[in-house]
């Protein structure tokens, strides 16, 4: 699972980029709304993007940030095949995977997702206008990465249970199996981590992409404390 790591942290860099010009991104979808008599709806999926981009762009700047976009999508779904590829070597079922499948569907209706905190790309938005308009196509990101981190866990501890640990001999002394060695590099407090992380997904990560994308939907985004709610 080194690859998909690798793969995942570079995606992390590229997803930080692009939420610097988050702005440029809203802003981009505006105009290419407008151009496309489509300011009436929310934006629905990335196969909308990919038309915004392809016949509504008004300037290289929105082309631009539509290919970041859309180049991080496409990095999401190789290291999505990558690791179904080695889930059905490994013969594991994980609902975060099927999941993810459904969310990285071009044509997955994403206008209802809310990514919620530690990730704060609904509070970038300016209003709840904004945040009904372009809330979901902000939030597939870092819920993608979020679901394929917790598949990659999976994954990881999957392999290390498919090992033969080594016998024990009289000669010698017994060596660790990788599933106790990848244990003893992470600590209590990762291993709960991640555990919690992939209860939480299994429980509540649902896309139903014929209608209406359903996970972290009609939540409210995040609010920092000691602000109250009006």
């Amino acid at each position: 699972m080194n690859e998909v790591r690798e793969r995942l942290l570079s995606i992390e860099q590229k997803h930080k980029l692009f939420k610097q010009q988050q702005f440029i991104f809203i802003a981009a979808l505006g105009r290419s709304r407008e151009q496309a008599r489509e300011k009436a709806e929310p934006v629905s999926s990335v196969a909308q993007v990919q038309k915004y981009m392809t016949h509504h762009c008004s300037n290289a700047t929105d082309r631009r940030i539509f290919s970041l976009f859309l180049d991080i999508m496409a990095h999401l779904e190789a290291v999505l095949k990558l690791v179904e590829s080695t889930s059905s070597t490994l013969n594991h079922s994980s609902e975060a995977l099927e999941t993810c499948k459904k969310l990285l569907s071009s044509n997955c209706n994403i206008s209802q997702l809310q990514a919620q905190y530690p990730h704060d790309e609904i509070n970038r938005l300016s209003c709840n206008e904004a945040r009904n308009y372009y809330g979901g196509v902000v939030s597939v990101i870092p819920l993608a990465l979020d679901l394929l981190k917790v598949i990659s866990f999976e994954l990881t501890r999957a392999a290390d249970q498919a090992l033969p640990s080594t016998p024990k001999t009289t000669n010698s002394l017994p060596q660790p199996t990788a599933a106790v060695a990848s244990n003893a590099e992470s600590t209590p407090e990762e291993q709960s981590k991640q555990s919690t992380c992939t209860s939480k997904i299994s429980k509540s990560a649902k896309v139903t992409c014929k209608s209406r994308g359903e996970w972290h939907a009609g939540k409210p985004a995040w609010r920092p404390p000691g602000r109250t709610r009006k």
